[in-house]
């Protein structure tokens, strides 16, 4: 009897580990929600949604302090800030939305997604959260839509936190740029497993650990959404609604720190040096050993260089 309760007792961690590892591999999305659950919690965030405009918005919050609004890149969610978000919620009210046409904020309406579009949209979202005045960061395309946010409304923004940002017109042209020129697929869209391998290769000096589950999903996610990215990028680099970033902000104000990878492949780091140069109160970073996303490389130090640059102004 007692042998029989030992072998109960001993098989009981492999039957827990064989049912976890079915679910991990039949269940992506399931698996998905829990891995990814879990990583807002460790930085501190949680997911909410507001309606505005008749737009439903989703949005990651956490934190105490002054409000730190995160806008993400074309292609990406609000998840491109849960790395970095466990250090920034001690210092920060954190929030990080959804931009409409991506992750599980609804489409907006007319299908326009332009930089100019999304910026009305972005005010309209901290109106409606009763924000007043914040910091305010963003990624690529989120860098952009960032910037003019900052032009337009300078009284509202406390700091300027600009990630590889778009808009950059007089930079050196970019692997991804010379690649559009030449007729090559964008390296941004995948419509298969393999196209968003090389996606993640593209983008990453060294690629974070995803593990499979949310890799399998973020994957299909892709996928599912080809014609929605492409016709976003088609929008983005067709439709000039808003004049360069160097021209935009020049003579801002507004304190602004630009940081980007060294070995971006996306957008060219020389953008860094060209708006520094046109802002008074700004003071660059170009990062070694990183692609286009430092805030998922590498979130500690990118986060941590954020806070210096905040502390010196």
């Amino acid at each position: 009897m007692k042998k029989q309760t030992k072998k109960i007792v001993l098989s009981i961690p492999v039957l827990l580990f064989l049912v976890l590892a079915c679910l991990y591999y039949l269940f992506p999305a399931a698996t998905f929600n829990v891995l990814v659950s879990v990583e807002r919690g460790v930085g501190g965030l949680a997911r909410h949604r507001i309606d505005v405009n008749g737009i439903g918005i989703q949005y990651l919050e956490g934190g105490k302090g002054d409000v730190l609004v995160l806008l993400h890149g074309f292609g990406a969610n609000k998840d491109n800030w849960t790395r970095i978000g466990r250090f920034l919620t001690p210092h920060f009210r954190v929030i990080a939305p959804d931009l409409p046409g991506f992750g599980e904020s609804d489409l907006a309406p007319g299908g326009t997604y332009t930089v100019s579009a999304q910026a009305d949209r972005v005010h309209a979202f901290t109106q409606a959260m009763g924000i007043k005045t914040f910091h305010l960061g963003g990624s690529s395309m989120g860098g952009n839509i960032a910037g003019v946010l900052a032009s337009r409304h300078p009284d509202r923004i406390k700091s300027l936190w600009l990630l590889a940002p778009g808009g950059v017109f007089s930079s050196e042209p970019s692997e991804m740029l010379r690649m559009l020129e030449a007729g090559k697929p964008n390296p941004l869209v995948a419509d298969s497993v393999e196209a968003y391998d090389r996606l993640l290769d593209f983008i990453f000096v060294k690629r974070p650990f995803i593990p499979y589950g949310i890799k399998k999903h973020l994957t299909q996610e892709a996928i599912d959404h080809q014609p929605l990215n492409l016709k976003i990028f088609t929008q983005l680099r067709s439709v000039s609604d808003q004049p360069p970033m160097e021209e935009m902000l020049k003579g801002l104000l507004v304190p602004t720190f630009i940081v980007w990878g060294t070995q971006d492949r996306v957008l060219h780091a020389s953008g860094a040096r060209i708006l520094r140069s046109v802002i008074p109160a700004a003071a660059a970073e170009v990062m070694d050993d990183v692609g286009h996303l430092p805030m998922i490389e590498k979130p500690e130090e990118t986060a941590a260089l954020y806070l210096r640059f905040l502390k010196r102004k």
